[in-house]
């Protein structure tokens, strides 16, 4: 499965950057989604940042699926902003790695699997499950 980089501009208005894993008739398979966010600074200059698209999806690992009747239209990004983007999940990736670092509890603060277990989930480190949110 190859994967590009691709700009999306959805029918809400909203700018994406992000690498599309997959192409079928409905819907794009993507991962590592930014949304592209314009800002003004007080003297008039603008400038454009990166935010995560969907909160909890910003690991490599988390596939969204985005509908293609939701797309309005498909580019190809700059080399610039294609740079700027592997900037920015480079720091993303290292926040998440010093955020987990400083989370981590040691082995003698942890008595039991379940505790531990406890600890990760109420501070998110655990991945949710979603086997309840789809009807069977």
């Amino acid at each position: 499965m190859e994967s590009s980089i691709k700009q999306l501009k959805l029918v809400t208005g909203e700018e994406l950057i992000c690498e599309v894993l997959d192409e079928a008739p409905d819907s794009l398979a993507i991962r590592n989604a930014f949304t592209l966010v314009e800002k003004d600074t007080s003297d008039g200059y603008k400038y454009f940042t990166f935010r995560s698209f969907m909160i909890y999806q910003d690991t490599p690992l988390q596939v969204m699926l985005v509908m293609c009747d939701k797309i309005m239209a498909m580019a190809f990004p700059t080399e610039d902003m294609v740079e700027q983007y592997d900037i920015a999940l480079k720091e993303m990736n290292e926040y998440k790695l010093s955020e987990q670092e400083a989370v981590k509890p040691k082995k003698n603060n942890v008595q039991s699997l379940e505790d531990y277990l406890k600890e990760c989930e109420s501070i998110s480190l655990l991945d949710s499950d979603v086997s309840d949110m789809i009807p069977n």
